[in-house]
């Protein structure tokens, strides 16, 4: 269908045990310490970790877009969702920002 675009109509397809991050990319990259999701394996997931540490992406030059953390002329390649920590089993998001209640699920950004 004209004007859709396919990365945002693909069902959830990754999720991380350790939070309530869920998302559809599979080319994202989610810190199973930090749980921040990158666009980019090889771009913003390498540029956080400073010698085997987390690094926190705002200081390392990232910008935060629609729940990703993206490096300059990097767009989010597909949703970001969270849910409630009420059965997450997670910690939340890192930014602070909880889930909505129930457990439902609900687009970040």
């Amino acid at each position: 269908m004209a004007g859709r675009d396919n990365e945002y109509e693909r069902p959830i397809l990754l999720g991380c045990g350790g939070c309530d991050a869920r998302w559809t990319a599979l080319t994202a990259a989610h810190c199973p310490t930090c749980h921040a999701t990158f666009a980019g394996a090889t771009t913003g997931f390498d540029a956080h970790r400073v010698n085997g540490v987390c690094q926190p992406p705002q200081l390392v030059g990232l910008r935060h877009d629609r729940g990703y953390w993206l490096v300059a002329g990097e767009q989010p390649p597909g949703r970001l969702l969270h849910r409630s920590r009420e059965g997450a089993g997670g910690h939340g998001d890192p930014r602070g920002s909880a889930g909505p209640p129930g457990g439902e699920v609900r687009m970040a950004g």
